[in-house]
This record gives C-alpha cells, sequence and structure tokens, in this order.
C-alpha cells in the first residue's frame, strides 16, 4: 500500500469543491461532454461532474481512492497511472480539471506535465488548475530542491502567478487568480487557472 493509499482508506466521501461548482457555473452554456479529473482522489468532484450530466474520466495513482468512486458511480471509467504518465490520445476530452493534483513535480516534469495536457485537450476545450501558491502556511518546509519546491516525505511545489502563467503559456488564460481558504483544518493559499485551448 504507497501513502496515498494510506491516506484515503476508509475515509468518507465528502462534498465537491468549490472550484469544481465553479467550473460547472462557468461550463453551463458550454458544450462540453468529456471530463478528465487528474488526481481525482477519493472522486468527490468526478462524482459532482458526473451528476452534472458529463462523461467522466478519474485517474489517481491511488487504486484504494479509486474503489471508492467505482463502488459509488460505476460509470465513471477509473484509471491508476501516476499523472507523470498520462498517455491519452491527442485531442481526447472537452474539459481537463486538476484540483491540488499539479504541484508535486520538479520544474522539469511540471512543465512536460502542462505541455501533455494542452496536447490531449480538444481544440477549444478547457483546462481548469488549482495550486499551492508561494503564499501558503507549508511554503519552506523541508529541504529546498529547486525555486519554491521543498521536500517532506514528498515533493511540494509552490506556484506564483507569474510561473502558472508561464507553464500555460501554450494555453488561452481566461483568468488566473490567487485565492485562500481553510484547507484541513488550516489556512492555505492557492493559485487558480481557467483557460482554454484555441480550435484550430
Amino acid at each position: 500500500m504507497n501513502n496515498w493509499d494510506k491516506k484515503w482508506k476508509g475515509r468518507e466521501l465528502e462534498s465537491a469543491n468549490n472550484f469544481a461548482k465553479r467550473v460547472c457555473v462557468f461550463l453551463k452554456d458550454k458544450k462540453a461532454k468529456t471530463v478528465l479529473d487528474l488526481g481525482s482522489g477519493k472522486g468527490k468532484d468526478s462524482i459532482y461532474f458526473f451528476r452534472k450530466g458529463y462523461d467522466v474520466t478519474a485517474l489517481d495513482f491511488s487504486e484504494e481512492a479509486l474503489c471508492g468512486i467505482k463502488k459509488c458511480i460505476p460509470e465513471i471509467k477509473c484509471i491508476k497511472k501516476d499523472l507523470s504518465e498520462i498517455d491519452f490520445k491527442n485531442n481526447s476530452f472537452d474539459v481537463i480539471y486538476a484540483h491540488l493534483s499539479l504541484h508535486y513535480f520538479d520544474d522539469k516534469n511540471t512543465k512536460k506535465l502542462f505541455e501533455n495536457i494542452f496536447k490531449i485537450l480538444k481544440p477549444g476545450g478547457y483546462f481548469f488548475v488549482k495550486c499551492k501558491s508561494i503564499d501558503d502556511a507549508l511554503y519552506g518546509q523541508g529541504k529546498q530542491v529547486g525555486q519554491d519546491m521543498f521536500e517532506k516525505k514528498h515533493i511540494r511545489h509552490f506556484f506564483s502567478k507569474e510561473y502558472m502563467n508561464e507553464v500555460l503559456e501554450d494555453f488561452e488564460v481566461i483568468k488566473i487568480r490567487k485565492t485562500s481558504s481553510v484547507y484541513h483544518h488550516y489556512k492555505s493559499s492557492f493559485v487558480e487557472a481557467f483557460t482554454k485551448k484555441k480550435s484550430a
């Protein structure tokens, strides 16, 4: 059992994140059908998207987390895979959604991951991403292994708005903003972005 399996084992399904709810409001008048949830965890957002009528694929490294999704909504396609190994065909999804799942990689792999996301997103499709920001309370904890990156059991890569813009250079950025909220019982800070892949 890996660390992520231990994290998710026995945890009850919670309600969807506010980020997912705002994404659904944004998509209401769009013609999106397929959603890829990257780093879905136990699937509260995947299930929320499914119940809103989307065809959902949930991808996560933890078999334990994915089992919870399968048990609740068997129709959701679940894939056990590390995010750095995503290998879908180009132009596969109308929407790609990543809530707090893309800040665990070094700079090289982060940029490669964003490039892969761009490739598998359909022209005219939308990419929504939220990551820990450099203003977060956990910033600086652990051994520094790169700019805005610290390792304590695993790498945490904290994003600035500038860095988010940099890794999104291939996308049409609709909006980027900094937010904060209580997450796991302490105040956390984030950078989030709504983006689009321009139609061919």
